[in-house]
């Protein structure tokens, strides 16, 4: 059996892009305080105009830890996403060892427990400022590969060259051993990605709710008492995105302990977390109800990878 060994930079980097966990597929979600990249743009330019949902109660709330937003039902969650990347990676080295080739996957990271309501609207840790109460572990460089090597893993070579269709009369499979194992897989329906259509309500309904009026007043209120505990910022997020944070992977500075600290106490003094939660919740839900049909869809999808999945992590996944 052939060893993968050291070859050109340029083909680890292919293999990072070709192989990369489809935990990446996650960083499309919308983050919040904890989390080390903040709200981005949404997929769509321009949001489509949505009535302003009806709320009857908006209840305080300190934390969102025991809460689930209305979109997550149509997104793979973290421990979801932690099974299949798991599988993905068993059936590519099963694959690669019908050619010869001992690969080994890169191990997912762990499931996470937090949901996307608490990414969106708690500080996490004000103890660490805005950086996560425990700091992703380092990523072990990607392994170098040979072209050939590169080309049964993945189908093709660097650069969009002609896709590879055997290694030493073998013959590779579409997409390489990796599209093998994403059809494996997908084979009872579903997708590797989060559905489009659930990524965008999950960015645009949260862009939606910050221009909200019943959450903008308490975002008032909010910047009112952060800026007599001595912090000017308009909006949580402006106080999160400061870029006086974005200095490095190290520790937070004081100031920075000292922001997160007064958000934390002006979020509970202002109900922002119960206020924002109810509101993002309401544009959701009017977004899902009116795409029902395509997100049902969508969730038997999933059910459908996860259940292949787990039953390739039992050990029913051998070929």
């Amino acid at each position: 059996m052939t060893h993968l060994r050291s070859t050109p930079r340029l083909l680890a980097a292919a293999l990072l892009a070709a192989a990369g966990l489809l935990t990446a597929g996650c960083s499309a979600h919308p983050s919040a305080p904890g989390t080390a990249t903040a709200p981005g743009a949404a997929p769509s330019a321009t949001l489509p105009p949505l009535p302003r949902p009806a709320i009857h109660e908006i209840p305080v709330a300190d934390s969102t830890a025991d809460k689930s937003m209305p979109v997550e039902a149509y997104l793979f969650s973290s421990e979801q996403r932690h099974q299949v990347d798991t599988a993905r990676g068993t059936l590519t080295a099963q694959c690669m060892r019908r050619f010869g080739l001992a690969y080994t996957p890169e191990a997912p990271p762990a499931a996470s427990s937090r949901g996307q309501a608490t990414h969106r609207y708690d500080v996490a840790a004000p103890a660490n400022g805005y950086r996560p109460a425990e700091p992703p572990a380092p990523r072990p460089a990607p392994p170098q590969l040979s072209p050939e090597v590169v080309g049964v893993l993945a189908g093709s070579l660097p650069g969009g060259a002609k896709p590879s269709t055997s290694y030493h009369g073998t013959p590779i499979p579409p997409g390489g051993c990796l599209g093998e194992a994403d059809a494996r897989l997908t084979a009872q329906g579903g997708s590797m990605l989060d559905s489009q259509l659930a990524v965008g309500i999950n960015f645009d309904n949260y862009r939606r709710s910050m221009t909200d009026d019943r959450l903008t007043a308490v975002f008032r209120a909010w910047s009112d008492c952060m800026r007599a505990e001595g912090h000017g910022y308009p909006t949580p997020d402006d106080a999160m995105k400061d870029p006086r944070w974005k200095t490095g992977t190290g520790p937070a500075s004081p100031e920075e302990v000292a922001v997160a600290t007064a958000d934390a106490r002006c979020r509970q003094r202002t109900n922002v977390i119960g206020t924002w939660f109810t509101v993002e919740s309401a544009y959701e839900a009017e977004a899902i109800a009116g795409n029902l049909a395509e997100l049902t869809g969508v969730r038997q999808g999933i059910a459908a990878v996860v259940r292949n999945a787990a039953t390739v992590n039992s050990g029913g996944g051998d070929r």
